[in-house]
């Protein structure tokens, strides 16, 4: 009677565990609780794959990535052959910098499912970050089984590789979906917007269509009114780009590049001494920025102001020994 009730109880707080695991509050007492319950079922039945792949799934989540390589290790060499433990593993072992077993964990699961989704992204996502041959070839395959949908990461990994048509496809399978998704509509205006000789899709009007949606949008995101600047500076607006500059650092008020680019602006416009100042700013956030110490030389020499014109091309060497511009200064 007693072994009865005991299976009894046995079997209800079972039930109760598979509750508590479908439950979708992700909270850390519920986290809590289902580490528990699992770790409880793990030591009734320490090579059951499916309860391993749970606690390492929370593991993994809550960033305890040595514990969930424990366990997925132990699913692994019960089951080589699991295409959901693969994937699993790649990711784990991914986030512990360890991408070679994450190559062959995402590789082996390929060869057991070539239309597992996941694993083909991830094997993608992976030898695209490492500029491995295979990465365009990959993103084509996948592409063929997503109907045409693939990352953005991937699609960032194509515009690396100047391949800007591919590019273009891409993003605009997705705006259709997600026509106010910044990263898509950051990402179509600097491809409109880049001046590169084997970008033949440049084109300034849907740039500044991109760019102004974006501030539309998202008023208070940096990076767009400093792409919007460096365009326009590209284009030879550079009053224009000031201003977008200047609306960058109310944001970002840090960035030595953006002073550095007012400060060529400002030189083309022949503002010399403001040119001057704005390089200084961008010398005041980086005092090893060899560029800004250069282009502040090359402007106190056409102001007639030598001594200090010398005492940066000195600076220039101090950083870089052997720069031929400094030498060149130093010798008039």
């Amino acid at each position: 009677m007693i072994k009865r009730l005991l299976s009894v109880y046995k079997i209800i707080y079972v039930l109760c565990v598979f509750t508590l695991l479908g439950c979708t509050n992700t909270s850390q007492n519920n986290h809590a609780s289902s580490l528990d319950s699992l770790s409880f079922l793990i030591t009734q039945d320490s090579e059951n794959i499916s309860y391993l792949k749970k606690r390492a799934d929370i593991y993994y989540n809550n960033n305890e990535f040595d514990l969930a390589k424990n366990d997925i290790e132990t699913a692994y060499h019960l089951f080589k052959n699991d295409v959901d433990i693969l994937f699993q593993r790649g990711e784990i072992y991914y986030a512990l910098n360890q991408t070679r077993i994450s190559k062959e964990s995402w590789e082996r699961c390929l060869k057991i499912n070539p239309n597992h989704i996941d694993c083909r992204q991830k094997l993608t996502e992976l030898l695209c970050i490492v500029r491995s041959p295979r990465c365009s070839a990959m993103i084509d395959t996948l592409s063929l089984l997503s109907n045409g949908l693939i990352s953005i990461p991937l699609i960032i990994a194509l515009k690396d590789l100047k391949e800007y048509d591919s590019v273009l496809f891409f993003l605009n399978k997705l705006k259709n979906m997600q026509p106010d998704n910044k990263e898509i509509l950051s990402l179509l205006s600097v491809i409109h917007s880049d001046t590169s000789f084997q970008n033949k899709h440049f084109d300034i009007s849907l740039a500044e269509t991109y760019f102004n949606k974006i501030i539309d949008l998202y008023p208070n995101d940096i990076q767009v009114y400093y792409n919007f600047g460096k365009h326009k500076q590209n284009i030879l607006e550079y009053e224009t780009a000031l201003k977008l500059y200047h609306q960058n650092l109310k944001l970002d008020p840090s960035n030595k590049q953006t002073y550095y680019n007012m400060g060529f602006c400002a030189m083309q416009l022949k503002h010399y001494e403001q040119a001057i100042n704005y390089f200084t700013e961008s010398i005041a956030l980086d005092n090893s920025f060899l560029l800004a110490y250069h282009a502040r030389a090359y402007l106190y020499e056409l102001i007639d102001d030598l001594d200090k014109a010398k005492s940066d091309w000195k600076t220039c060497l101090m950083l870089s020994p052997s720069y031929i511009p400094a030498l060149q200064g130093l010798s008039k």
